[in-house]
């Protein structure tokens, strides 16, 4: 004889089904209309930008630095333009089980204060909505690293308006993307590290409904601070919001003292493993448009650091 079920219930096999899907992906649940921040559970993501000097291309850049350090890069960064469209790089590096960053530029060339207003108002719909369409393309995640270090002060390039002008702009564009259900795309705000300590980053805080990734960026060409100093004050911060943390740095050799940038690295590497919301550390391999030369091999120990902490199981976590 056939049991029958109770009025109104359902299987058990069908419940369960239903709360695997709401925990797996909250965005379909109300709030964020993107997927859920993916990071890893335990350890770091292990990334770079890395410049192509010379005739290289982009991709041969990033196969030859993953040879010089011994492992693959989890993340590899590339900066775009606002009207710039094409991801083949990008295409190229997640198939191989990369975790795509796009530094995508608010302007092409130069800084323009009123960008942030015009985004806002709706000038650039029309290009808002065809990147939307080619970064969906990207197979993967894509950490989109939208008009990074923002607080730059008026006249430098990545200012593109006041802090209230600014929040306008990402919530337009975040808005546009989810309307268009790119759903591999996460939201990576990213203002300078040490913004952080006199609240000017904050500042620009659009709201955790409108970002996915939290970071801090510390490029500095001449100033020899500890990996510690130059993001404490982000971490503190940062850790509260229940958003995974992200960190860029990239640091000079230090002319008075030739272990100090291998000591940098060591250190990020202890800290990181400490600072358990710390989901992942980009490194800028490349020669600033000032000169700056923040490669990782700018000498024999810097390198050899690198590698080690590089080869740590902690920036190891489990495959996507």
């Amino acid at each position: 004889m056939t049991r029958q079920r109770p009025a109104g219930s359902r299987p058990r096999r069908l419940v369960g089904l239903l709360l695997v899907v709401a925990t797996a992906a909250p965005g379909l649940w109300g709030g964020a209309a993107t997927a859920a921040p993916r990071s890893p559970d335990r350890g770091a993501w292990f990334g770079a930008y890395v410049h192509a000097p010379g005739s290289l291309t982009a991709t041969q850049a990033v196969r030859r630095f993953e040879r010089m350090i011994g492992r693959r890069a989890r993340i590899v960064n590339r900066y775009h333009p606002f009207h710039d469209h094409h991801y083949d790089f990008e295409r190229w590096a997640a198939r191989g089980g990369r975790v795509v960053m796009v530094s995508w530029r608010a302007t092409d060339s130069t800084a323009d204060g009123s960008r942030a207003q015009e985004i806002a108002r709706g000038d650039y719909d029309r290009l808002i909505r065809r990147t939307a369409g080619a970064i969906r393309r990207i197979p993967g995640i894509v950490l989109l690293r939208f008009n990074w270090e923002m607080d730059q002060s008026p006249g430098e390039r990545q200012y593109i308006g006041p802090p209230s002008d600014f929040i306008h702009a990402w919530r337009h564009i975040v808005s546009i993307f989810r309307r268009r259900r790119v759903h591999n795309v996460q939201f990576t705000w990213m203002p300078r590290s040490y913004a952080f300590a006199n609240g000017d980053a904050q500042a620009y805080w659009p709201g955790a409904r409108y970002v996915d990734w939290i970071g801090a960026s510390g490029v500095y060409g001449t100033t020899y601070n500890s990996f510690r100093r130059v993001n404490d004050d982000f971490y503190r911060w940062g850790r509260r919001r229940h958003r995974p943390l992200v960190i860029w740095s990239g640091v000079t050799e230090r002319p008075s003292a030739p272990g100090w940038k291998a000591d940098f690295f060591s250190d990020a590497g202890r800290l990181i493993r400490r600072w358990r919301k710390v989901k992942a550390w980009v490194y800028y391999h490349a020669v600033s448009p000032a000169g700056h030369q923040f490669w990782v091999d700018t000498s024999s120990r810097s390198l050899a650091a690198y590698r080690r902490v590089g080869g740590l199981r902690w920036f190891h976590p489990a495959r996507l």
